[in-house]
């Protein structure tokens, strides 16, 4: 039986998910701050819960980005550390795909369009599909205007249906206007029970230094007041 825990604290969605053969079990809670005490008594009470330690499971597994700065650093390290002690792989997954994921299940399409609120007047953006149960990115995750996000939505989706999610499109509504056959999926925010799900079959399974944050923006630019 597969074993596998996944955390994940790249938005305000902090969670714990554990997979035991096909069943996964979660703990979650949404805090805009506070991940790095809230993580691992998740972490713990998972374990607890199922009579396991960590030298039980085969590998962990995270989200490594993109999403908040300090959120992707604080799941992606705590996720290495938790390896390290238990000399295990580490599995890294993307967040923008984990939420696409999701949407897909929900929706039951093939197709999805994640897009997570990047602030300072920006997206996060990822569009995939799934093909025998691993997910293809149609483009290069990126950071982008709502308006530039919306014209790279209109070219991808032609006349498919697509599932859509995210913190993106309820900040930004404007990205959807005029575009047709996009499903809305109701879950908005990435999850461990996705990542886990996903790390069952990625076959990536890395030695934990390996496994990277994946910001997406590599630079945060800002004015001072007076130059605004």
């Amino acid at each position: 039986m597969v074993k596998l825990l996944g955390i994940d604290a790249s938005t305000e969605c902090c969670s714990a998910a554990l997979l035991l053969g096909d069943k996964v079990y979660q703990k979650l809670q949404i805090a805009p701050q506070g991940h790095t005490k809230l993580l691992l008594p998740m972490v713990d009470e998972l374990l607890q819960e199922h009579n396991l330690a960590l030298n039980d499971l085969d590998a962990i597994a995270c989200g490594k980005g993109p999403g908040s700065f300090t959120g992707v650093r604080i799941g992606v390290s705590m996720a290495q550390g938790l390896a390290f002690g238990a000399d295990k792989k580490l599995i890294g997954i993307g967040d923008l795909e984990a939420l696409a994921y999701k949407a897909m299940t929900d929706t039951n399409l093939n197709k999805a369009i994640a897009i997570i609120d990047a602030r300072m007047g920006e997206v996060y953006l990822g569009i995939y599909e799934k093909s025998a149960d691993k997910l293809k990115a149609l483009i290069e995750e990126c950071v982008v205007k709502p308006n530039e996000a919306h014209d790279i939505i209109a070219k991808t989706i032609k006349d498919e249906s697509f599932a859509i999610c995210g913190t993106g499109i309820v900040t930004y509504s404007e990205i959807t206007f005029g575009l047709a056959n996009l499903i809305r999926a109701p879950q908005d925010l990435p999850q461990a029970s996705s990542i886990v799900l996903l790390a069952k079959d990625s076959g990536e399974a890395l030695d934990p230094e390996l496994v990277l944050p994946q910001y997406v923006r590599d630079t945060v630019t800002w004015k001072k007041v007076g130059e605004q």
